[in-house]
């Protein structure tokens, strides 16, 4: 009688030692798992943080300027260029979607394509 228990106290013994260690190596897994991930999330963050700070410098107002003024070429707007509202040429919106109708054509409809035609060879005048 005594024989089977300690046979049944044998297994149990050798399944908690096997549950154990397989365990005890899941868990030194995960930790360099772990281990792992953090250094990546921290050099993530560090990357990130340079990013930002090239960035930064990339966008700060007074290189910009300069990179303007080298590859632009802007100059000021003279004041005889500006136009009045009512003298620049209007385009057709459709009542229904709010879309832009067709460009004028100079043959379907002279009276509309001279008034255009008027109203920007008065701007391109006020222009020399």
């Amino acid at each position: 009688m005594m024989r089977p228990l300690y046979i049944a106290a044998f297994v149990v013994a050798v399944m908690l030692t096997y549950g154990l260690y397989s365990m005890k190596y899941e868990v030194q897994r995960l930790e360099s798992k772990l281990l792992s991930l953090q250094t990546e999330l921290r050099s993530e963050r560090e990357a990130v943080q340079v990013l930002r700070a090239e960035w930064s410098y990339l966008n700060s107002p007074e290189r910009l300027q300069k990179l303007a003024a080298r590859h632009l070429e802007l100059t000021p707007v003279s004041l005889h260029r500006l136009a009045a509202l009512d003298r620049l040429p209007l385009k057709e919106i459709l009542p229904d979607s709010g879309k832009r109708g067709p460009e004028p054509n100079p043959s379907a409809s002279k009276t509309s394509w001279n008034k255009t035609s008027s109203r920007n060879a008065a701007i391109a005048d006020g222009d020399r």
